[in-house]
């Protein structure tokens, strides 16, 4: 079956940045690649599912690796944002990630234990215990209230990166000098912002996900973040825009290519 593929070049930094329509990949922390599919357009939630998954589950529920419409099997995801289960391997339940790991950078720099959890994507990555993301789960974490919990994690991560949300933008922390310095010590840290980018992606975040890049792409031009966060922006974090945020990024770029 032939592809529709069309691509968009712009130059970032003395290298050029292919858009494509075509199904990006999400980097390993072990360096293989791994194909993340294009999520399908997802459904409207309707107000009876969404109370189906209000509920608590009863003791004995099973929870299953991904959820169809008309079992009773519910996805892991799903019940690890509606904090019935923990994130393995020991791992800890969302509230209390959201609500009692915020700063505490120890603890959140143990990636392995809740990361794949928190932002979880449609294929495997080095957690094998994690559950994979599928078209209902996104369809549930956006219309029925959890997509809250998401930006909360965002705010969590963000402040790892010495960054902060405020007014739907994204800026830099008064610790940030701090933060980049132990960002730049190794490349997990970048792909955990791929992994973001792609669930962010996936509930539709584009405004946050263009701030976030410009963001980045001044980091990456003062040298305040190294050459490998430059090779992950090129070849990762912009395609994960829709073709319009990716135009936005690149007028950004030329101008700051300019100054």
């Amino acid at each position: 079956m032939s592809k529709n593929r069309k691509e968009y070049k712009i130059g970032f930094m003395g290298v050029d940045i292919s858009y494509s329509t075509e199904t990006e990949s999400l980097p390993s922390t072990d360096g293989r690649q791994q194909p993340l599919p294009i999520a399908n357009e997802a459904c409207s939630g309707s107000s009876s599912r969404c109370e189906e998954y209000g509920r608590s589950s009863s003791r004995g529920e099973e929870y299953g690796r991904s959820s169809s419409r008309g079992n009773n099997i519910q996805s892991q995801v799903i019940a690890f944002y509606k904090n019935e289960i923990p994130s393995q391997p020991n791992g800890d339940f969302i509230d209390n990630i959201l609500n009692h790991w915020y700063g505490n950078y120890n603890k959140l720099d143990d990636f392995d234990t809740y990361i794949q959890w928190l932002f979880p994507s449609r294929e495997r990555g080095k957690n094998s215990q994690a559950p994979l993301l599928t078209d209902e789960d996104v369809e549930i974490i956006k219309h029925c209230g959890f997509d809250q919990k998401a930006i909360r994690a965002l705010e969590v991560m963000l402040d790892f990166y010495g960054m902060e949300l405020k007014n739907n933008t994204i800026n830099l922390a008064p610790n940030h000098r701090e933060r980049l310095q132990v960002i730049k010590s190794h490349g997990k840290y970048y792909f955990v912002i791929s992994r973001i980018l792609s669930f962010l992606k996936e509930l539709g975040e584009q405004k946050l996900m263009i701030t976030w890049l410009k963001l980045l792409a001044d980091l990456i031009q003062k040298n305040l973040l190294d050459g490998d966060a430059k090779i992950s922006f090129n070849s990762y974090w912009i395609k994960y825009l829709d073709k319009n945020g990716f135009d936005e990024v690149k007028a950004y770029i030329n101008e700051i290519n300019r100054n």
